[in-house]
């Protein structure tokens, strides 16, 4: 047991004991007849209440003491770590992110932030305990079921009766469920809202194909005493366009599709692939796996899964150390309107004021090289710097965690300016070493922070994390002691009871804000909290 379990015990226990001490002397000489002296007065009602309460204001200073210790110790060995070398900088992973987000508020940052409606409404289908019609937040401009397009290539409607025969001679044997259709709303307004990207991408696959399919079937049309002649000619033309060719984007796309578990994930990844077919991209051009958002334990398929920070790990963070064109796109979609949802969630919490609602987001992560390639203009470039793994064994609590992670954060972005440079690569560290005095006046602006305006974004929830607001409140006070215009903004609480929607909402919103804040003397940067680590992630203007 830790000492301040044990302090405070001990303070509970003398506290107890002081209060039936006085109880009882008390009801003692009520009751005796015989005369109180002086002297057992002052011994009785004085000096032992005085030592019992003595004893409690020790306790209660010996435990502020040790928390004090611990602060100053975790403050000093971040401090620490962070004035020793540049070697104990975390590491830093420079990366470019496209988003697209859809929420009953809006798609875009300014719609979402600045909009003050209430978006309310009472169901129809769903009720409370009572009978009565349950309010809920649903995205009033996603499509209808009965306007999606077919994912069976069927011209049959929803809830006609032959649409499940028709489903029995393809892999799906069953209608599928209401949540599954609206989370098919969702996923189709998100690809609709991503038609640029998705054109450009469906533009680069196509020429690749192309081509490749040109370089391998050119000489055959060719009269056969030509052909050789023909393939030693193209040979010395093409150089450059083969070197071109190497250094082109993989025409594996990954896609990840992050959905709850009630919904029907074979399903809606036939949806997506027909609507990326429409776009003219094959379905060899891209693989999609399903991942539950809402259980780390089983993946829809069977497969074990992630979480985020772990997918983030597998996936983002060694996309952005790649030499080679990589890009991923994330998928995340969840809808709390239906009865499944309500039944676990009234079994899981006793919370019965919570709004069922719903969300989307896509996110495209892709490093320098594929930039380079698809030449993508509405995308933010960022820097993602963790801070604690998901595989610390501290026994610490997830609150001294977040503090440490903040203390260590303000020291890093104080230090720097607001300005990080990338670490994740050993050659380019070694790069740097030659020209240390040019590497710092790049990477570092000569702007003191007291001329900057900040805006710092977070994925807390202020209805139900008071300490960690605290806490966030108390780190922003170091950037204003700076003299820097500090605006805070918190994004916890759109879809708070879905991780994943938590994390990635949060990202989706600063990408849009980024895009629209490119100026020097602006920065901003998101902080999203994970368990026994943080993420920061700071918008790069120089690299915009």
């Amino acid at each position: 047991m830790s000492v301040k379990k044990v302090l405070s015990y001990g303070r509970f226990s003398l506290t107890l004991c002081l209060a039936l001490y006085l109880v009882l002397v008390w009801l003692y000489f009520k009751d005796n007849a015989q005369q109180l002296t002086p002297a057992g007065l002052l011994l009785w009602f004085v000096i032992i209440p005085l030592l019992l309460l003595g004893s409690i204001l020790t306790l209660l200073w010996w435990q502020k003491k040790q928390e004090k210790n611990e602060n100053n110790r975790s403050d000093s060995d971040v401090n620490t770590s962070n004035e020793d070398s540049e070697t104990t900088m975390p590491e830093t992973h420079p990366l470019f992110v496209y988003s697209r987000v859809c929420l009953p508020e809006g798609n875009c940052w300014s719609e979402v932030i600045d909009n003050n409606e209430d978006l309310t409404v009472l169901s129809e289908e769903l009720t409370d305990a009572y009978g009565l019609p349950l309010l809920i937040k649903p995205i009033a401009s996603l499509t209808e079921a009965a306007f999606l397009p077919k994912v069976y290539g069927s011209s049959l409607d929803w809830d006609d009766e032959t649409f499940e025969e028709e489903a029995t001679h393809t892999q799906h044997l069953a209608l599928p469920n209401s949540t599954t259709l609206r989370l098919y709303a969702l996923v189709h307004e998100l690809l609709n809202l991503s038609d640029d990207i998705l054109s450009n991408l469906a533009q680069h696959v196509y020429q690749y194909h192309s081509e490749d399919k040109e370089q391998s079937n050119s000489a055959i049309n060719v009269h056969p005493e030509w052909q050789q002649h023909y393939l030693v000619g193209a040979s010395e033309q093409n150089t450059d366009e083969t070197l071109s060719t190497t250094h082109s984007l993989s025409p594996k796309l990954s896609i990840y599709l992050c959905l709850p578990s009630s919904a029907d994930a074979p399903f809606l990844t036939t949806a997506v692939k027909n609507e990326l077919t429409e776009y003219l991209i094959p379905e060899t051009a891209f693989s999609i796996t399903s991942i539950v958002t809402d259980d780390d334990s089983h993946a829809v398929d069977g497969t074990p899964t992630c979480n985020i920070t772990a997918f983030i790990h597998e996936h983002v963070m060694t996309l952005s150390q790649s030499d080679d064109p990589e890009l991923c796109l994330v998928l995340v979609a969840d809808s709390q309107i239906n009865e499944e949802w309500l039944d676990d969630h009234s079994i899981t919490s006793h919370d019965t004021t919570a709004v069922p609602t719903e969300a989307g987001t896509l996110l495209i992560f892709f490093n320098q090289a594929a930039q380079n390639v698809i030449d993508i203009d509405d995308k933010a470039s960022v820097l993602l710097t963790e801070f604690g793994t998901s595989n610390d064994q501290n026994e610490e609590s997830n609150n001294r965690h977040y503090l440490r992670h903040l203390t260590a954060i303000k020291n890093l972005l104080i230090r720097n300016a607001m300005s990080l440079s990338s670490t994740n690569s050993a050659e380019k560290e070694e790069i740097k070493k030659p020209s240390d005095k040019q590497t710092d006046t790049k990477d570092k602006t000569n702007v003191s922070l007291k001329d900057m305006s900040v805006t710092a974004i977070s994925d807390i929830n202020p209805l139900i994390q008071s300490y960690d607001v605290s806490v966030y409140l108390n780190f922003l006070e170091s950037f204003i002691a700076q003299e820097a215009l500090v605006k805070e903004q918190h994004l916890g609480h759109y879809m708070p009871l879905n991780s994943w929607l938590k994390a990635f909402i949060s990202v989706s919103l600063f990408v849009d804000l980024s895009n629209d804040s490119k100026q020097e003397l602006e920065k901003t940067f998101l902080i999203t909290q994970h368990k026994k680590s943080t993420l920061l992630w700071l918008a790069d203007v120089s690299d915009s």
